[in-house]
């Protein structure tokens, strides 16, 4: 039986993620690290508290752990932990657990579970209020618990094996795969000499630099190769070239989750930046995404976690609504009939790093983030080389 010859739109998207796959083994992290990259610095002994004004108050998305005892950095701290830390620290206060532990803490705790077997702190849901005491004692736990104390106690390693690390002289094309393979959003850059960090690359940062470089890198492909399509052709490649992949992801919750809820299944469960909250006709309301919890933090506003994600979402939108760069930059959603080089500059440019399709109904079709947009990339070129092999 004869295989019917591929389409235009065949050969068009296997020319498009090739050529991305050659324009990124081509470049090296050198290339495309960011000259505003900014890179925070502080000792492990700071409190819970003071670590979380500086995301608040510098805009970052990681800090790094300067050890004094190496006199090295040993440890990165992340907008995802901050909010692990903040949960746990709440949900404790809630139910009267002690947030640092002591010998005679686990002896309490082991009674408690002896003679009540439900317990457990991970099955558990929160929707209760903090008291006026317990947000006082909230408050005196993140301001007295240092950063090392906090990760000491509940076990977790802060240290340099936690560490994803890359040369400047890396390729791109290594480092995406980095980024798949470890399920993560940023990379600690190290100069080979010094060994000390040139900077965080994100994949914001290779998006940012495919946008400015790939039109060129192609037009000079296909001056040497006499390639197929021509250079408008190649970023006329519409999004629904990759239609299959992107309607996988469709995260959805609903409007009257727990605030708490909706956090921890970000985090734990679907392991995303950004979820769809969506009424309870399936409508679509608007994205979450991580860093918005800064927002819970900025105003000390820790009842809202026994709130809905519905009032989130509204206290969120009144927020960004004082902010003039918000309306000029406020990209939420595409269209499958786009090309890949818009949906790419409408992700740069979308506070959150995602966005939306909407069927006419306005209801949810999928949600696309910068990462799932280099797991549909990373993983058609893997399967083109495999099938080469």
């Amino acid at each position: 039986m004869k295989r019917s010859p591929p389409s235009k739109e065949d050969l068009l998207k296997e020319e498009y993620v090739s050529t991305l796959t050659y324009f990124l083994r081509d470049s090296s992290v050198y290339d495309c690290l960011s000259i505003n990259n900014q890179v925070s610095v502080v000792d492990m002994t700071l409190s819970i508290f003071d670590t979380f004004k500086i995301f608040i108050d510098s805009h970052v998305d990681e800090v790094l752990f300067w050890n004094q005892e190496i006199a090295n950095y040993d440890g990165v701290f992340t907008s995802t932990d901050l909010i692990k830390t903040v949960l746990k620290c709440y949900y404790n206060v809630l139910y009267d657990i002690p947030n640092i532990w002591t010998t005679n803490n686990i002896a309490a705790i082991i009674e408690m579970e002896n003679e009540d077997e439900s317990y457990s702190p991970i099955q558990r849901t929160t929707y209760g209020r903090l008291t006026i005491d317990q947000f006082n004692q909230l408050l005196k736990d993140f301001k007295t618990i240092s950063i090392k104390t906090w990760f000491n106690s509940v076990g977790e390693n802060l240290h340099q094996n936690c560490l994803v690390k890359a040369e400047l002289d890396d390729n791109l094309n290594d480092i995406c795969q980095k980024f798949i393979t470890e399920n993560i959003t940023r990379i600690i850059v190290i100069e080979k000499e010094t060994k000390m960090v040139a900077g965080i690359i994100q994949q914001k940062d290779i998006l940012s630099y495919l946008v400015k470089g790939f039109n060129q890198y192609f037009a000079l492909k296909k001056h040497q190769n006499g390639a197929s399509t021509s250079n408008h052709e190649q970023h006329e490649l519409q999004m629904d070239y990759f239609k299959e992949e992107a309607m996988k992801l469709k995260y959805t919750l609903p409007a009257d989750i727990p605030v708490y809820d909706l956090f921890y299944k970000l985090i734990y469960v679907y392991k995303r930046n950004t979820i769809a909250i969506v009424d309870k006709n399936q409508k679509y309301l608007g994205l979450i995404d991580r860093r918005d919890f800064l927002f819970i933090l900025k105003y000390q506003m820790f009842d809202i976690l026994a709130s809905t994600a519905e009032k989130l979402l509204q206290l969120i939108k009144a927020e960004d609504s004082k902010y003039l760069a918000f309306h000029i930059r406020n990209k939420q959603q595409f269209t499958f009939n786009q090309t890949i080089k818009q949906v790419v500059e409408n992700l740069l440019l979308s506070p959150r790093g995602s966005l939306v399709c909407l069927d006419s109904e306005e209801r949810l079709v999928t949600i696309f983030q910068i990462s799932d947009l280099f797991k549909v990339f990373v993983t058609d070129n893997e399967n083109q080389e495999n099938c080469g092999q």
